[in-house]
């Protein structure tokens, strides 16, 4: 009863005072990543092992959060999808060189840039990945997918998370495909890195390769 009577006191003494109510305060900006700054900050392939091939992409500004894929739950296509999906369209939009070692291994790298922090989208993958663990997923064009995720350590990440998701295609049940993905933040800029198809033969081969790609964005956007 105390506590009822101090609540409606506070709440009368506030009716009684005229309270100015301040504007929203605006969304802090950051500075963008320009497009030289970006191209720059994008692995070579001097930057991976031998026997890599490679060279430039082909759409070289690709649009972000542009999946199509249904997942269940639905909450975890922040996981396996495309976590920029739904965000306004960045100032800078950059894809790295392509890179291929076999014809179902290969390894992209996108970067893009706002002018406010995307800092919340490493924390939002990280919120939903303890009940994302086995997802399933149908896309476009009804091809049925499960898949297991699991979080891969990387030494020394900063604002950054890398996942290894294994999926089994329903046209090929007897294989499981293996997806590792990385994205980083930097202020308002995101590293998006992946290789598909068992292109890394452990976690650590593609945390080294994530590090060497956070490394570069680092030293170019100084």
């Amino acid at each position: 009863m105390r506590r009822l009577t101090l609540v409606a006191v506070l709440a009368l003494a506030a009716c009684g005072q005229q309270v100015d109510n301040p504007s929203p305060s605006p969304t802090p900006t950051v500075a963008t990543l320009t497009v030289p700054q970006a191209t720059k900050a994008a692995l070579t392939l001097a930057d991976l092992p031998k026997g890599w091939d490679g060279g430039v992409a082909v759409d070289p500004s690709p649009s972000a959060g542009a999946g199509t894929t249904q997942y269940e739950p639905a909450d975890c296509g922040i996981v396996v999808g495309d976590p920029l999906r739904g965000l306004n369209a960045p100032a800078t939009s950059v894809r790295g060189q392509y890179f291929v070692r076999q014809p179902l291994q290969g390894i992209t790298e996108l970067i893009y840039s706002w002018p406010t922090s995307q800092l919340s989208i490493v924390g939002k993958i990280a919120e939903a990945l303890p009940h994302c663990t086995t997802v399933s997923g149908t896309m476009l064009v009804r091809t049925k997918l499960r898949m297991t995720v699991k979080e891969v350590r990387v030494p020394g990440l900063k604002d950054g998370i890398a996942l290894r998701t294994e999926l089994i295609d329903s046209d090929t049940p007897d294989h499981t495909f293996v997806l590792h993905t990385a994205t980083v933040i930097r202020g308002g800029t995101v590293l998006r890195i992946f290789g598909v198809s068992d292109t890394f033969p452990t976690d650590a081969a593609f945390a080294r390769l994530l590090t060497k790609a956070v490394a570069r964005l680092d030293a170019a956007a100084h």
